[in-house]
């Protein structure tokens, strides 16, 4: 299983342009090795370097938004989708994950990336 197999389960969600409000309340934002890996190679591609956490901000957002979107890890991937990761803003998408969904989701996360 690749972590990208995983990621294709989760409903789409979209954040409204220039949304920034969960990666300035949340700092670092939780990953695994195969994630921290893939969000590295993504920046050397770009040739850009991770930024500083600042207090609750993570250190991949810019004001435009989020620079690793297309490789953020999966945590990131839940905010919005799930009962337990609901967005602030009201965002929602057209169908919330059910708790036995994230549960298997979070089982399979676990034991294929940890």
């Amino acid at each position: 299983m690749k972590i990208e197999d995983l990621y294709d389960t989760l409903p789409e969600f979209s954040c409204p342009g220039g949304c920034t409000a969960c990666c300035r309340n949340f700092g670092i934002p939780s990953q695994t090795k195969v994630e921290a890996a893939r969000i590295q190679q993504f920046l050397r591609a770009g040739r850009r370097r991770t930024g500083k956490a600042r207090g609750t901000t993570c250190p991949y957002v810019v004001p435009e938004g989020c620079t690793i979107y297309p490789v953020r890890p999966l945590i990131c991937r839940l905010y919005g989708v799930s009962p337990d990761y609901l967005c602030a803003e009201g965002v929602r998408p057209l169908r919330l994950l059910h708790e036995d969904e994230e549960a298997e989701l979070w089982q399979l996360y676990r034991e294929n990336f940890f």
